[in-house]
């Protein structure tokens, strides 16, 4: 197996990011990405300056954020662009699936803690008075997954300009997790079928304070919270071939996201073995007499087995194996000292 690890949900300067592609690619390859997922406002115009594939040792997708006013969702493996309609999320999802690319709800809980009073008034003067855009139709079907983990949703969760050195200075202080409403709606849309999560980053490494100050630069993000891949077989070098291996992995749920600033999280597995044959993330398989659960994290940490939304197991540790007595949607979390690190894709056992 071949992991690699993709910094996912970046914005250029052909929409409301700062970046060109070029700089985007150096961004990367400074912070030891193999791919990264360009996903600009209702455009592909990042094409202008150079078709995805390989630029410099980075492996470059380029997609859309389908953005309507709010239900905005994150295509992937798409050719045209598409224009968002305004009244309806589901047929936003469908062109995507139409055109044969995978789509992910993004930032579907997203919110800000309003702030009140003179606070409020300084945040408009400085350019802290952020706008969020959160799901509003969670009815709809046939989406491919969910951005789990948003690194600048996280952050600016709690941002004001009280604040917002603290934010710009030590951003890991105010990064929390996904929030639990996201991860019920993930555990809930995986009970009924296959729901991939990832993490991603929305960044826009654009000057916001004051118009002077830059709110997380690229490098910086692309080494926070991203989706390793794991693949059957190793990158060919050949563009087309490789995005395919991207693509399908997420489709799959072939993958894991995490924090990497709060620790390296390259080598993590999660697998199970029944009846002889080992399953992967993404996978399903039958209970048997001998079914066990195993993983394995790059460095000591707390392990939680995660089955049906509820945890069934807490450990400490590098690794873990255990039985496996009961059926359901299997995934594993892991935590650092208290600060959510990393999360796995399911397998399901039936």
């Amino acid at each position: 197996m071949f992991e690699y690890i993709g910094a996912v949900h970046i914005h250029s300067h052909c929409s409301d990011g700062s970046g060109s592609l070029r700089q985007i690619v150096r961004a990367a390859r400074l912070a030891g990405a193999d791919f990264i997922v360009i996903s600009d406002h209702n455009n592909m115009s990042i094409r202008k300056e150079g078709s995805s594939g390989w630029h410099d040792g980075v492996l470059v997708l380029i997609g859309e954020e389908v953005s309507p006013h709010y239900n905005h969702y994150m295509a992937i493996g798409i050719e045209e662009e598409i224009v968002p309609n305004q009244e309806s999320a589901q047929a936003n999802i469908d062109a995507v699936a139409r055109q044969g690319g995978i789509g992910f709800l993004a930032h579907p809980f997203a919110f800000r803690r309003r702030s009140n009073g003179w606070v409020a008034r300084l945040d408009r003067l400085i350019g802290l008075d952020v706008t969020v855009y959160p799901w509003r139709d969670l009815h709809v079907k046939r989406f491919d997954g969910i951005e789990v983990w948003q690194y600048m949703y996280d952050w600016v969760k709690s941002v004001n300009s009280f604040n917002i050195f603290a934010h710009v200075l030590a951003p890991e202080r105010f990064i929390t997790g996904p929030t639990a409403e996201t991860l019920k709606l993930w555990d809930e849309a995986n009970a009924r079928r296959k729901v991939v999560g990832i993490g991603t980053l929305d960044a826009h490494a654009k000057p916001r304070v004051l118009g002077m100050f830059p709110i997380c630069s690229y490098r910086y993000l692309m080494g926070t919270i991203r989706t390793h891949i794991i693949c059957p077989e190793p990158f060919t070098g050949e563009s087309m071939a490789d995005e395919r291996s991207v693509i399908e992995a997420l489709r799959y749920g072939s993958c894991f996201f995490a924090n990497d600033r709060v620790a390296d999280s390259s080598g993590f597995r999660f697998y199970i073995k029944s009846g002889g044959v080992t399953y992967q993330m993404g996978d399903k398989c039958a209970l048997a007499d001998d079914t066990e659960l195993c993983v394995i994290l790059p460095r000591d940490g707390e392990i939680r087995v995660i089955r049906d939304g509820a945890p069934v197991s807490v450990t400490h540790g590098e690794s873990l194996c255990r039985n496996v007595r009961a059926g359901g949607v299997l995934r594993v979390e892991a935590r650092i000292k208290g600060k959510p690190w990393i999360f796995s894709n399911a397998i399901h056992v039936t």
